[in-house]
Parts: structure tokens; C-alpha cells; sequence
């Protein structure tokens, strides 16, 4: 029960100033949780959305893991929309979210005669653990961009020790070109300069696309990305790089869409004789 002296989560007065001002991009969640109707899903704890449709980043991971005999991870699985497919093409998949009532969802929604080939994990990166070189595939999916410089590179070195030599690792992030376009000065100007992590934002309100009427009271932070910088995190933890790209997302709609480069993704692999 909320007091005088107590707020709601932080993250959820974020969501509920980023719908009062931008509403054309508040996803019609029906009355099933989990689910909705316009490509959208809104997480239950208030840290963003399951986007519906797959980047060719996850669909990589879901072909690449129908065709490994090892189990494969999702980290930040929200309702599964790649660990269900990966499941369906006969992967054995370990599913890991923040949430645990995202994963209870989730596997509401696998089919009775798969759920021998799926585990489920709560926790949130850099602090959750999972065995060593035990994985052929990792996906982490538009999670890293909620965390810190120093998390960021401590979640890729932990999930290069759990890939098994030869595994391959698969990144999304979000990237300045898109809904956060007002960071672009700061990010393009901080990476020339060397900066570690130039796309760090305090304050969404100062780099949304377009100005809010009013600022976010306790402002949260983004860690904007680029192929770049998820390369160089990935060589760092002994990775070889053998895809990095920008991923166009037209599909965000509104402002949240700009010129193709909208996210950043990259794929890579464990030397085998690690």
C-alpha cells in the first residue's frame, strides 16, 4: 500500500510520463497479459517493451539454434518471443528475465510437449550466473542499454564464459539514431573523443525526439550503442567478431523511427580452443 512518503517504482513513473507525452506510441495491450495487438507488449515491471517483431539478429540466433545439439540461453527472454520459436524448431532453451512473472507467462504459452526442453531462470544481468562453457548460443536482446559501461562489459565477459568453445554470442541494443536522436551531438562528439561509453544519458527527457512539456522528476538512464562499441565490449571478453551491424526498425513508428540505424547488433564466437 503506497504512504504519504512512498512513490511508485521508478521505472514506472518513467512509463507513465513517456505515455502522457507521447501516446501515438502506447501499445494496446489486450486483456491477456503478454500480449497486444499493434507489435508491442509492455513488460510488467515497467522497464520497456517486447517487441514482436524480430530483428534478423534474433532470427539468426532461433536458425543457429534449431541446428546445435547444445542448449542455447535468452537473457531478457520477456515473453519469449525467440525462445518460443527457438523451442518450436527443437532448441533446448534456457530462459532468463528480470521478471519472474514474464517467464510464467511465457511458459503459459509453450506447447505441453515442449516444456521438457525449457528452463527458466530469473535474474538480471551483470549479477546472474549460469554454468561455463555450456551454451551454444546466447541471446541478449535489448538489454544492455539499461546498464552501465561497467555492467555492460562485465554481462559480456560472464556470457563469454558461458558460451561452450565455438558458441556464438548475439547482441541487440538501442543505438542515438531513432527516438533518442537528440543525444546524437553527445554520442558522435564523445566517441570521437575516446570515450568509453559516449551514448550514456541521464535524463530522457533532454534527448527524446521531440520536447516533453514537463521533465522527468528523478531521470533514469540510457546507454546508447553502436557496432562499435558492442565489438570492441565482445573482443575485449576474447570473442571474434564475425557480424556487426545497424538494424533498421521502421516497424517503431512515429519518432522512434529515423534512418535504418535505429539499433546495433552483433554476432560472435567463442574461439573453439578457448
Amino acid at each position: 500500500m503506497q504512504t504519504a512518503t512512498s512513490r511508485p517504482p521508478f521505472l514506472t513513473r518513467v512509463k507513465t510520463w513517456f505515455w502522457e507525452h507521447y501516446p501515438d506510441l502506447r501499445p494496446r495491450v489486450s486483456g491477456k497479459p503478454g500480449w497486444s495487438g499493434n507489435g508491442m507488449v509492455a513488460t510488467l515491471n515497467g522497464t520497456g517493451f517486447m517487441f514482436e517483431r524480430r530483428d534478423r539478429f534474433a532470427e539468426a540466433f532461433i536458425a543457429y539454434a534449431a541446428e546445435v545439439r547444445r542448449p542455447v540461453l535468452e537473457v531478457g527472454c520477456a515473453y519469449g518471443v525467440s525462445t518460443i520459436p527457438a523451442l518450436e524448431r527443437g532448441a533446448i532453451v534456457t530462459a532468463s528475465d528480470l521478471d519472474p512473472r514474464h517467464l510464467e507467462i511465457l511458459k503459459s504459452k509453450v506447447r505441453p510437449d515442449l516444456l521438457p526442453n525449457l528452463t527458466l531462470k530469473p535474474g538480471a544481468l551483470p549479477d546472474i550466473d549460469f554454468p561455463g562453457n555450456h551454451y551454444a548460443a546466447i541471446l541478449c536482446s535489448r538489454v544492455l542499454h539499461f546498464l552501465r559501461g561497467e555492467d555492460v562489459d562485465a554481462s559480456i565477459r560472464n556470457m563469454a564464459q558461458w558460451l561452450a568453445p565455438g558458441g556464438r554470442l548475439y547482441l541487440v541494443a538501442d543505438c542515438p539514431y531513432g527516438i533518442w536522436r537528440r543525444a546524437i551531438p553527445q554520442f558522435e562528439s564523445g566517441k570521437a573523443n575516446g570515450e568509453r561509453y559516449p551514448g550514456l544519458i541521464v535524463g530522457l527527457h533532454n534527448f527524446l525526439a521531440t520536447p516533453p512539456a514537463k521533465p522527468i522528476e528523478q531521470p533514469p538512464f540510457m546507454n546508447l550503442m553502436d557496432p562499435d562499441i558492442l565489438s570492441r565490449a565482445c573482443r575485449e571478453a576474447g570473442l571474434e567478431v564475425i557480424d556487426a551491424a545497424f538494424i533498421p526498425r521502421p516497424d517503431f513508428g512515429g519518432k522512434g523511427s529515423m534512418d535504418g540505424r535505429e539499433n546495433c547488433g552483433v554476432i560472435a564466437v567463442k574461439p573453439a580452443a578457448a
